[in-house]
């Protein structure tokens, strides 16, 4: 997951939720239900996300040596869609895992991939900038989806859309390339003939 801030950087404006008392948790398994939404993210200045409706389910496994916490969530972020620029809530779903380690040298230990290291006597525990690199990393590259399923009105810009999909039939409606006797044109064609010298 690569590297965490400093767990106290977000702790005063972090929702109370979001920080995991470790002072008095005993040995066990915990569940925790929290909502991802506009005031979680609005703690993170740099986010690219600003608004988000996400379910998270936390399920804390406590041992004497380490917890195991899994982040199960999805829900919809606000964002354009790709395809037509229109406002979309794009679905999103993800499912996580986070080792934490209990070690007297915590301090000299490199947080590695998805094994973070804590000393023992710590009191508490910030998942905060965990849950915001897990929804960030869930949000596709491309953010479209199909936008005309269920009922209408449909989010998406459909003037937009019919314009595109004309434009693709316009272009395989176009007569072959001459010299080309029936074979159907690829914008690849010119490259061809670049290694015959």
């Amino acid at each position: 997951m690569g590297t965490h801030p400093v767990q106290n950087d977000y702790l005063m404006s972090t929702p109370s939720a979001f920080v995991l008392p470790l002072k008095g948790l005993g040995k066990g398994f915990y569940e925790y239900d929290l909502k991802v939404d506009d005031s979680f993210f609005a703690a993170f200045p740099e986010s690219p996300i600003r608004r988000a409706d996400v379910d998270l389910q936390l399920m804390v496994d406590k041992q004497s040596r380490e917890l195991v916490i899994a982040f199960n969530f999805a829900g919809t972020i606000a964002t354009a869609c790709d395809r037509c620029l229109a406002d979309i809530d794009l679905p999103i779903e993800d499912r996580r895992q986070l080792i934490v380690k209990f070690s007297q040298e915590a301090d000299e230990q490199q947080d590695e991939g998805d094994i973070v290291y804590l000393h023992p006597d710590t009191n508490d525990f910030n998942l905060a900038p965990f849950v915001y690199e897990m929804v960030v990393l869930a949000v596709p590259m491309i953010r479209t989806y199909d936008c005309r399923a269920g009922e209408p009105p449909y989010p998406c810009d459909e003037d937009l859309l019919e314009r595109i999909d004309a434009s693709y039939d316009t272009a395989s409606d176009a007569p072959p390339p001459a010299g080309g006797e029936g074979e159907k044109s690829s914008p690849w064609d010119v490259l061809k003939d670049l290694n015959k010298n």
